[in-house]
C-alpha cells in the first residue's frame, strides 16, 4: 500500500533529498502497522516520536490505512 509521511525534528535528514516543507511517499505491505513503517524508515525506538494518521494520535500497534497521511514527530527536550 502506499502511505505519505512527512516527517519532523532531525528525522529528515536521514533521507538524502527529503524536502520538510513536502511529504514523502512509501510503500509498504498492506498488514503493515505503525512500528512496521518505523522499522521500514529506519527509525529504532517508537516509544521516542508521536504519530499522527490522519489527523488522529496513532499507537504502534495501529494498522496503516492505504493512502493515509502520517505526521511523525521527534521526541523533543530541554528546558
Amino acid at each position: 500500500m502506499k502511505i505519505r509521511i512527512k516527517l519532523f525534528g532531525t528525522l529528515g535528514q536521514n533521507f538524502p533529498g527529503y524536502d520538510s516543507l513536502k511529504s514523502m511517499d512509501v510503500n509498504i505491505p498492506d498488514d503493515a502497522r505503525v512500528n512496521d513503517l518505523l522499522a521500514h524508515l529506519g527509525i529504532p525506538d517508537t516509544s521516542n516520536y508521536l504519530v499522527i494518521m490522519n489527523k488522529t494520535i496513532a499507537k504502534s500497534t495501529d494498522r496503516l490505512i492505504h493512502g493515509a497521511t502520517l505526521h511523525i514527530f521527534q521526541a523533543m527536550a530541554g528546558g
